[in-house]
């Protein structure tokens, strides 16, 4: 019980940083998330969003089916971890590239100050 827990807290972690999907539970960002994820991968958040609840309760949880819920977790971490990463990648390029074209910017009105002080322009 504790590895489905554990995998049901990392798909929404990967929820919440590649979707930027909010909420209290996997419920709640499925819920938000919709469309945009594929509909099998959506599918099998929803069935752990369902196990997500019936977790909290003892009796509840042990009628759980502990094989289909790994392979619904398996699903949805090889579907969104990829993606996290890309995103992380895709991330540190454009703040790259921001601070690149804001040091062009900087040199340019350094250079334009200074003809402007000789009198140049």
């Amino acid at each position: 019980m504790d590895n489905i827990a554990r995998d049901i807290a990392h798909v929404g972690r990967l929820l919440k940083v590649w979707l930027g999907l909010r909420g209290d539970d996997l419920a709640a960002q499925v819920r938000r998330g919709g469309r945009l994820l594929p509909r099998r991968v959506r599918a099998a958040a929803q069935r752990l969003a369902k196990a997500e609840a019936m977790l909290g309760a003892p009796k509840l949880a042990r009628q759980l089916d502990t094989a289909a819920l790994g392979r619904d977790a398996k699903l949805c971490i090889a579907h969104l971890a990829p993606l996290v990463q890309g995103r992380v990648r895709h991330g540190f390029w454009q703040r790259a590239a921001s601070w690149a074209a804001l040091l062009v910017v900087i040199c340019g009105a350094v250079v334009y100050g200074l003809w402007w002080l000789r009198g140049v322009v």
